[in-house]
C-alpha cells in the first residue's frame, strides 16, 4: 500500500498482512476509531488491494497501474460498493442496507470478489443491522466487507461477532505533520508542526483548522468564552450559522463546519478540566492555554464536566442531522448560563 494512504497505521496493516499471509484474510471488517484518522482512507486502499490484478496476496499492496487499481482510483470498478449514511438521513437506512446486500451477492464483474465499504455504522439502527446479518454470515466467496465506525460498543454484538476488529489509533503528530505538508495543507514545516498538534492526530480537524476564516472564527469564540464582556448567546449562534453557511451550499459541509466549531467547545472544556485537576493542558496553542487558565480560575469543576458533555452531545446532534439552529441555541443558552459573568454572581 502507497504510505502516504496508511501513515501512522503501522500496527493495523501488520495485523491485515498477518492474516492474508497465513491465509486467514477474514471475509468482514469492522474498522473503529476517532473520526478524521484515516479509516476510510485505509479501508479504500485495502479494498485497491484486494482488487489489484496484479497483487501478491500476502503483501496486500495495490500496484496502482492494472486497471483494477485504476478503477477504485477512479471510483467505477464494478466489484466495489462504497456507501454510508445519506447527507439527510439521521440513521443508516435499512433501504441502503438492502441494496447493498442485494448488489453484493451478484457474480463480480472483472475479478474473483467483490468489496464493500460500509461508513458510518455508527448510526446504523437495529432494523438495518439485522438485515445486515445473513450477508454477514453467509458471504459470497472471496468477497470482503469492510465496516467504519468509532467504537466497537456503538454496535450490536451480532454486527461485532462476525467482524475482525481493527482499532486505529490517532495518527501521531510528526506523521501527521509530515502528511499535511506532503498534500500542500500546511504553509512549510512550523505551520505543520501548529496545525498537527492543534488537529490531535485527526486529517480532517487538520485540514478544517487549516483555513484563515476558521481558525479566526474559532480564536474569537473561545477568546469571547474566556473574557469579561459576557457571552451573548443569540449572537452567538448567529455567527456561528452565518459562518457555517460560507462553507457552501450543502448542508452537509454547513454541519461539518459547525460540528468542527463544537468539538472545539468540547476540547476546550476538556482543557479546563485538565487544569483544575492539576495537569497540563493538551492544547499545543498558547492563546487556547490564556483561555483555559482563565476559565478554570473562573468556574467550578462540575460545571465544566457538564459544559464538556453538552458539547459532545451537541456534536452527536449535528452529525444526526438534528435541526442546526436548535441544537446551537440549546448548547450556547447552556453555555452562558455558565460561563457568563452575570450568570456566576
Amino acid at each position: 500500500m502507497p504510505c502516504v494512504s496508511v501513515r501512522g497505521h503501522d500496527r493495523a496493516l501488520a495485523s491485515l498482512r498477518s492474516s492474508a499471509g497465513s491465509g486467514r484474510l477474514p471475509h468482514a471488517f469492522l474498522f473503529v476509531g476517532p473520526e478524521g484518522i484515516g479509516k476510510r482512507t485505509f479501508a479504500l486502499t485495502l479494498a485497491q488491494a484486494l482488487l489489484c490484478e496484479r497483487n501478491a496476496e500476502g503483501l496486500l499492496e495495490p500496484c496502482g497501474e492494472c486497471p483494477g487499481c485504476v478503477q477504485v482510483e477512479a471510483g467505477s470498478h464494478p466489484d466495489l460498493i462504497v456507501t454510508g449514511r445519506p447527507d439527510d438521513k439521521q440513521e443508516l437506512p435499512i433501504r441502503v442496507i438492502r441494496d447493498l446486500c442485494a448488489e453484493f451477492g451478484l457474480k463480480p464483474a472483472r475479478g474473483v470478489r467483490k468489496v464493500a465499504v460500509v461508513d458510518d455504522v455508527d448510526t446504523m439502527n437495529d432494523e438495518a443491522a439485522n438485515a445486515f446479518l445473513k450477508t454477514l454470515e453467509e458471504p459470497p466467496p472471496g468477497a470482503v466487507l469492510i465496516l467504519i465506525g468509532t467504537s466497537a460498543e456503538q454496535q450490536l454484538e451480532t454486527i461485532v461477532s462476525r467482524c475482525q476488529v481493527v482499532r486505529f489509533d490517532p495518527l501521531p503528530v510528526d506523521e501527521l505533520a509530515g502528511l499535511l505538508l506532503e498534500k500542500g495543507i500546511a504553509a512549510d514545516a512550523d505551520d505543520a508542526a501548529k496545525l498537527a498538534a492543534l488537529a490531535e492526530g485527526s486529517v480532517s480537524r487538520a485540514i478544517g483548522l487549516a483555513d484563515p476564516d476558521l481558525d479566526r472564527y474559532r480564536r474569537d469564540l473561545i477568546d469571547g468564552l474566556a473574557g469579561e464582556r459576557g457571552f451573548d448567546p443569540a449572537e452567538q449562534v448567529q455567527q456561528l450559522l452565518a459562518f457555517s453557511k460560507k462553507a457552501g451550499k450543502e448542508t452537509g459541509a454547513q454541519r461539518r463546519r459547525a460540528s468542527l466549531m463544537v468539538g472545539e467547545l468540547a476540547r476546550l472544556f476538556r482543557g479546563v478540566l485538565w487544569q483544575t485537576a492539576g495537569l497540563e493542558p493538551p492544547s499545543a496553542d498558547p492563546a487556547d492555554r490564556r483561555a483555559i487558565a482563565v476559565l478554570a480560575q473562573r468556574l467550578e469543576p462540575e460545571d465544566v464536566f457538564i459544559l464538556a458533555d453538552r458539547a459532545l452531545e451537541a456534536d452527536f446532534h449535528l452529525a444526526r442531522n438534528l435541526y442546526m439552529p436548535l441544537v446551537l441555541e440549546s448548547l450556547f443558552h447552556d453555555v452562558a448560563k455558565v460561563v457568563n459573568p452575570k450568570a456566576r454572581a
